[in-house]
């Protein structure tokens, strides 16, 4: 498959249904964040997922957490991001206990994913297993190898008595409709994994201070970057693609240098060929005008995609090192 071509015709394709969706909202029907195929798992999901890690741990009110799983819902949002490391200290896998409170009574309406970091597989069925009793259920739509840092790692994944063979089980038990992995800062162990193994999906960090340009060519040096390897492996795959870190955790949101507006950088991702954006959720208002964004989301023109990197390029070292130290699985 010709990845340039495909973008162009998912471009062609988003902007027409977008049309589509203006033209109901003129007529008087009621707005509803679009939905993406999620690549060969046949499945539509909100073009803007809800990331339920750090930030949605750091609430600290059990209610302003449910209110905004509830809210989120309520404007359309369909896919529902976790892991089983994803908490608060000192309290066991909060993320997926507010989870499963919240899904409990409407499954059925939910998108439900979740990751594990374990890298054994009697480890990373063990996590399955506590995953389930704490999100309430008896299935998982996504089930994530979490946090691919390197290709050692990939090795550790994929050897005999690995991770991939626990993932592989559960979906082959219908305990997991389909497997995938993420990774934040590692494109080039990304697209090896991706040669080596059959994902239903992978889920990267995808920003506009990420993605390289001629820009991070002369003046610095580049991270691996995802859109320029990863990504259109996973197209040629028709694996379903899913974007994180859009904000940079915030360090590319606001004015001046290094700086642009939340909408500018969603529609940077919006524009890339993933099925869904997740963005970590804490507040009602950034939930709300993030989901207003997608409803008026035009792509952007490779124009305005290289004058939004560099407008956000003076932020790059400084995502680079955050990147380098990151660790996901850490509590908050």
């Amino acid at each position: 498959m010709n990845s340039r071509w495909s973008r162009r015709e998912f471009l062609k394709s988003t902007a027409a249904a977008m049309f589509i969706g203006g033209a109901e909202m003129a007529l008087g029907a009621t707005q509803s964040l679009p939905k993406r195929r999620l690549g060969k798992t046949g499945e539509m999901v909100s073009c803007i997922g809800f990331g339920s890690g750090t930030r949605f741990c750091s609430i600290p009110e059990e209610d302003a957490a449910q209110a905004l799983l509830e809210r989120a819902l309520a404007l359309g949002v369909s896919y529902f991001d976790t892991a089983g490391s994803y908490t608060r200290r000192g309290i066991e896998r909060l993320s997926e206990k507010r989870l499963g409170e919240f899904i409990k009574p409407r499954r059925k309406e939910i998108f439900l994913a979740t990751k594990i970091d374990p890298r054994d597989r009697d480890g990373a069925l063990r996590s399955v297993e506590t995953s389930l009793k704490f999100l309430q259920t008896d299935y998982l739509d996504l089930i994530q190898i979490h946090s691919l840092s390197d290709l050692n790692d990939l090795e550790r994944i994929g050897s005999a008595d690995g991770v991939l063979t626990a993932v592989r089980q559960l979906k082959e038990q219908r305990v997991a409709r389909f497997i995938g992995i993420t990774g934040h800062n590692d494109g080039a162990a990304m697209t090896e994994a991706l040669k080596r193994h059959d994902f239903d999906t992978v889920l990267m960090a995808l920003n506009a201070a990420q993605s390289a340009n001629p820009i991070a060519a002369r003046k610095m040096t580049a991270i691996p970057a995802f859109e320029q390897s990863a990504l259109p492996l996973a197209l040629q795959k028709n694996m379903g693609i899913l974007s994180m870190k859009v904000m940079g955790q915030g360090m590319l949101v606001g004015n001046g240098a290094g700086r642009a507006s939340p909408s500018e950088l969603l529609q940077f991702n919006l524009s890339q060929p993933v099925a869904s954006v997740i963005i970590g959720v804490e507040q009602m208002a950034p939930l709300e005008q993030n989901v207003q964004a997608a409803l008026h989301f035009t792509p952007i023109s490779d124009g305005g995609k290289q004058k939004l990197q560099e407008k956000v390029a003076p932020s790059r070292s400084a995502w680079r090192r955050f990147l380098e130290a990151h660790d996901d699985t850490a509590a908050v």
